[in-house]
């Protein structure tokens, strides 16, 4: 059994480096999702590493319509058709309606013939379609007792509610479950991916942020959050004497700190304060803001004498306004962004602000406990701040 790359961006994180070949993953969901989008990804980006590929459909779509389709993606690149690394096999419907034995013996047929390393059948429904509930399942268990002996990895796609995902079985019989779906968000959707099941293989459950774009299907893995190797008890200088002496020396490095107050108190200046002293002791540093853009940052703080530009030159500091990326996206740019500064401070500013951004099932205090959690693990000291009219919540 080997490993190979899904060829989808920010999947292979979340399954632990990619799928397993043989083996058989169901992508399914409900019309829209992305499962087409998906599998011709992951065979256009395997046919690129000279994998051979085949796209099982059982849609008669000519090719000619599947090509103007999938040309609008940067991964589809038509020039592997020709060289043979991409094949179409149609599955014609005089054979559907031969059933289960034709249908599984014609598959066959052009395995046999093409030898693929990789598989597409999209969607798999159709082909149990006007079957009752045990003939279907007797289909499915005919169906994937044949799979088993390609020795390829297999790419179903499925027209599922999660509801008939739980019922049907080919939950059971498959090795992995991606589902995809679409959430509404005020007056648009919002794409989510959750690997239900990965067998042979660790993955990072739950609901996965995700978008197509023109180069395909993005996957927004949320942070990991690590075993804690060790907790410093080093006291980090919070920039203010005052402070410092209030905290007997600093906060403690690593921890999470919550700045909160009225409009106007100084919140902001307090966070900025304290990235600047790192800067200062050559630790380099994170703004993240809900509330200003860098320029108007970079100004403010030249009133108390802070070049901030200076360290953003050295590659020391990096400021992220909520204005620049995809709030479903944040979780990863913050683990991208301090990798690559080797950020040792964090300011956060803003956090109420992220809960208007967010849709009304997600809660912030889970969205910004994988984020919390994830900086204490990796020992970087954050600062949160966090507008409110009354800290109490009293009247």
């Amino acid at each position: 059994m080997k490993q190979v790359t899904s060829g989808l961006n920010g999947l292979d994180k979340i399954i632990e480096g990619g799928f397993l070949r043989p083996s058989v993953i169901l992508i399914a969901g409900t019309a829209g999702t992305g499962k087409t989008t998906f599998v011709m990804q992951s065979l256009f980006n395997a046919a690129k590493n000279e994998e051979v590929c085949m796209y099982i459909t059982a849609l008669s779509e000519p090719i000619a319509m599947i090509n103007n389709f999938m040309s609008k993606f940067s991964f589809y690149n038509i020039s592997l058709l020709g060289k043979g690394n991409v094949k179409y096999v149609p599955i014609d419907i005089d054979i559907i309606h031969k059933g289960s034995d034709a249908i599984i013996k014609e598959i066959e047929r052009n395995i046999e013939s093409i030898k693929p390393d990789r598989i597409a059948i999209d969607p798999v429904n159709v082909f149990a379609y006007g079957l009752d509930g045990d003939a279907q399942r007797q289909f499915y268990y005919d169906f994937f007792a044949s799979m088993k002996g390609w020795n390829s990895l297999v790419l179903l796609t499925g027209e599922f509610t999660e509801k008939e995902l739980i019922k049907s079985a080919l939950s059971y019989l498959v090795d992995g479950i991606i589902y995809l779906s679409n959430e509404p968000f005020y007056e648009n959707n919002i794409r989510y991916l959750n690997i239900i099941k990965m067998r042979g293989q660790e993955f990072q459950g739950g609901m996965h942020s995700c978008g197509i774009t023109k180069d395909g299907f993005m996957v927004f893995p949320r942070l990991h959050k690590p075993a804690r190797t060790s907790i410093l008890k080093e006291r980090v200088s919070t920039g203010i004497k005052g402070l410092d002496k209030m905290t007997g020396g600093g906060y403690n490095r690593g921890s999470a700190v919550l700045i909160s107050g009225s409009s106007g108190t100084g919140k902001t200046v307090i966070g900025t304060q304290f990235i600047v002293d790192g800067l200062l002791k050559k630790e380099p540093g994170v703004i993240i803001s809900f509330e200003e853009e860098p320029l108007q940052i970079r100004e403010n703080s030249k009133m108390f004498g802070w070049n901030l530009d200076e360290y953003e030159n050295k590659k020391m500091l990096k400021i992220i306004s909520a204005f620049e990326f995809d709030i479903h996206n944040l979780a990863g740019l913050v683990e991208e962004t301090i990798r690559e500064v080797k950020a040792k401070r964090l300011l956060f500013d803003g956090v109420a602000k992220l809960q208007h951004m967010l849709p009304q099932y997600m809660p912030i205090a889970n969205y910004m406990e994988n984020i919390v959690n994830f900086l204490k693990n990796q020992n970087i000291t954050a600062i949160y701040t966090n507008e409110t009219s009354n800290l109490t919540g009293g009247c």
